[in-house]
């Protein structure tokens, strides 16, 4: 394994620890935890923090104290089963509103004994700030993090799939920021964006008067500007096929060949790419160099959609609200059903989404609460298949009952026509499930055992 600086330390002295806000329980430790404190993860994962001090693994737990205190705390802790003492800086992840999600905890050997409560954050992966765009509550979630806090510790590739919108360059920000990078740059290449022509000479870079129209000075390529950090490679699965090679040479020799050079240069850059496309798939129908794929998905980090985690829909919408309040000094809130129907909706552009349809929520109305009725016309106005199916023409009443029908249908059908299993999914009861179904003549039966 590759030593990389870490400050005074070296990144494979290095320990972490995640530990579950809500719960207290351990959800992932590295390698380099084990090692350091002489605990494997069997032993601990899936375990409240006070079982660590009760099983004699540790004298004293700073995730518990983060979790009173709300603070970063950093402390001297003693591995009983060894005798070896360790130092802990242990951080909260808050959410929107304040409440602790997460404590990562950074532990290495060392012999420092001073207990140290931390009114600002520390300088170290497990700094709160850096998880300030990282909204959710969904377990899923959880482990997403988890996964980009053990790939920052390490210098490896890392691959980032997932549907457009689901914050894929969040989490390479991520990484860089708890990397041993973190003071160099973060340079995003937006694949797609880049004409094929132009790809070597815009990666590359190229020397003065390499081809017609070439400044006489040359020009620094993009991945020249991210030496000593990180640079990320957006849509990596629109490069061109012709230079999928020379790119393969750059991820496996770290070195460069810029345009009318005779020498290939050497680099210290870290990669992260993000796809949003299936790249195995790419890879059969020889669209994507199979040896190419292999070198990228070193470390691969997928980010499921906002319809398989919709308990961060609620949050996301939330936060995107009081960040549009506080900017625009305004007072919002969302109706109960208004964010039923949030919940609810599949989200296609995910993130992304909720965050223009939240603003154009704010922007477009002025009452202070915002209905369902106003939620539902712009989902409406903004997603085409409903549009396709749902006439306007007969007011916004219409459109809406039409809408709740489809929702409705959609949720019996998935729930195999259950009444009671219908009404939990949506978030109702069952009476309310019974009314609706009467009232767009819905078939069902109610003489259901559940």
């Amino acid at each position: 394994m590759a030593i990389i600086d870490y400050g005074e330390k070296k990144i494979d002295d290095v320990g972490i620890c995640i530990t579950d806000g809500n719960s207290a329980y351990v959800l992932g430790i590295n390698q380099s935890y084990e090692r350091i404190t002489n605990i494997e993860e069997r032993e601990i994962c899936g375990s409240h923090a006070r079982k660590l001090e009760e099983n004699g693994l540790i004298d004293q737990s700073a995730a518990l104290m983060v979790l009173k205190r709300k603070i970063p705390i950093s402390l001297e802790q003693r591995i009983l089963r060894t005798g070896t003492k360790v130092t802990v800086t242990a951080s909260p992840i808050f959410n929107y509103s304040g409440d602790i999600i997460q404590i990562v905890s950074v532990v290495y050997p060392s012999k420092r004994s001073k207990l140290t409560y931390l009114d600002e954050p520390v300088n170290n992966p497990s700094s709160v700030h850096l998880f300030s765009d990282v909204i959710f509550k969904s377990k899923v979630m959880q482990q997403v993090l988890l996964r980009a806090v053990r790939a920052a510790l390490m210098d490896s590739t890392v691959l980032i799939s997932g549907e457009s919108g689901v914050g894929k360059e969040v989490v390479a920000r991520v990484i860089h920021q708890l990397s041993s990078r973190k003071n160099k740059p973060f340079v995003k290449v937006n694949i797609s964006a880049i004409p094929e022509e132009l790809f070597e000479s815009e990666i590359f870079g190229y020397r003065g008067g390499a081809f017609t129209g070439a400044l006489k000075t040359g020009k620094q390529g993009l991945v020249h500007a991210a030496s000593g950090g990180t640079l990320f490679l957006d849509e990596i699965s629109e490069i061109p096929l012709n230079t999928q090679v020379k790119l393969l040479r750059l991820l496996q020799n770290k070195e460069a060949m810029p345009v009318g050079s005779v020498r290939a240069e050497q680099l210290d850059v870290r990669f992260v790419a993000a796809t949003n496309r299936d790249l195995p798939t790419l890879v059969r129908t020889a669209q994507f160099r199979e040896d190419l794929f292999y070198r990228l998905n070193v470390v691969p980090i997928h980010i499921p959609p906002l319809r398989e985690r919709k308990e961060d829909i609620y949050v996301l919408a939330i936060h995107f609200l009081m960040e549009l309040c506080n900017r625009y000094n305004v007072t919002k809130q969302f109706a109960p059903d208004a964010l039923e129907v949030l919940t609810e909706y599949s989200w296609p552009g995910n993130v992304r989404e909720v965050q223009n349809i939240v603003e154009r929520l704010v922007a477009l109305y002025s009452q202070r609460i915002i209905t369902k009725e106003q939620v539902l016309n712009e989902i409406i106005v903004r997603t085409p298949v409903i549009a396709e199916h749902i006439s306007m023409q007969n007011g916004l009443q219409y459109a809406v009952d039409q809408y709740e029908k489809q929702l409705l249908e959609k949720a019996f059908q998935q729930n195999n026509f259950r009444i009671e299993k219908t009404a939990k999914a949506l978030g109702t009861h069952r009476t309310t499930v019974l009314r609706k179904l009467r009232k767009y003549g819905i078939r069902y039966q109610d003489n259901e055992k559940e």
